[in-house]
């Protein structure tokens, strides 16, 4: 609860875990965090990118960053990521599930590699993010307070065009719902749950598509965004941190779409 506006934004030495905190939105959360006095976790699979990026994060911004191991498809990397932030930092005070993909293919022929497309995206953008969540909380219980905060997309409100990704916008869609659940569940905990919905963004989430085919597709949706423009990743980050902050204590619950106005008339 603030009092005053004093330090109302302030996330510092808080301890926040970025799951894919190494590229795209999720790199733009972690720099955002580190240049605003916060201790980072970057949580990536690949263990050599994210190394690189926590050294690099922590010498820009000379912030306390680290990286843990783990791969959000794995079984148990979940409950590892968040006991390494514990060992690491001494606890988890913000855990931000961004770590996501997206696939296009063509749903009426999704049995050709048995559903991979399907089950896949769904476990990495939906159940993963529920996994990271129960582990995160766990601790955070312990602690006595905790905020969780999902990104999902404009895609799960609306059908973006011409897009074929029914896994990708499903999850959340799922997403989306869970947040609102969680929140209401773990409320009695002082832990709240909230979600950023990002548009056009920035980022190397794109999934395999032809480059020609996807310049011609960005002309599309810029056409159809009303500031004209993709999203920078430091423009989500910064909801993310607010959200983080004490300014947003009676904050729980939400889904914050940013998408350059695209969902008003899509």
């Amino acid at each position: 609860m603030i009092t005053s506006m004093k330090n109302a934004f302030s996330v510092k030495e808080l301890n926040v875990l970025v799951t894919g905190g190494n590229a795209g939105i999720g790199r733009g959360i972690s720099e955002a965090f580190a240049e605003c006095g916060a201790n980072v976790g970057i949580m990536s699979r690949n263990a050599e990118n994210g190394r690189e990026a926590a050294c690099e994060i922590a010498e820009k911004f000379s912030a306390n960053v680290k990286h843990i191991q783990g791969d959000l498809l794995k079984k148990g990397d979940h409950e590892k990521a968040v006991n390494k932030m514990v060992k690491e930092f001494g606890g988890i005070d913000v855990l931000v599930n961004n770590a996501g993909a997206v696939r296009w293919f063509e749903s009426i022929e999704a049995d050709v590699n048995d559903f991979a497309d399907w089950y896949e995206v769904l476990e990495l953008d939906l159940s993963s993010l529920f996994k990271m969540s129960v582990f995160a909380a766990k601790q955070m219980r312990k602690q006595g307070w905790g905020s969780i905060i999902n990104i999902s997309s404009n895609a799960a409100e609306i059908v973006n065009l011409p897009q074929t990704t029914v896994s990708y916008s499903a999850a959340k869609a799922g997403v989306n719902h869970m947040t609102r659940m969680l929140a209401q569940e773990w409320a009695q905990y002082n832990i709240r749950m909230n979600c950023v919905a990002p548009g056009y963004t920035e980022s190397n989430l794109g999934g395999k598509v032809d480059p020609i085919k996807y310049a011609e597709l960005n002309k599309f949706w810029m056409e159809r965004t009303p500031t004209g423009r993709r999203n920078k990743p430091l423009e989500i980050a910064a909801a993310v941190v607010y959200l983080a902050s004490p300014a947003s204590a009676q904050i729980t619950g939400t889904v914050m779409t940013i998408d350059g106005g695209y969902s008003l008339a899509n």
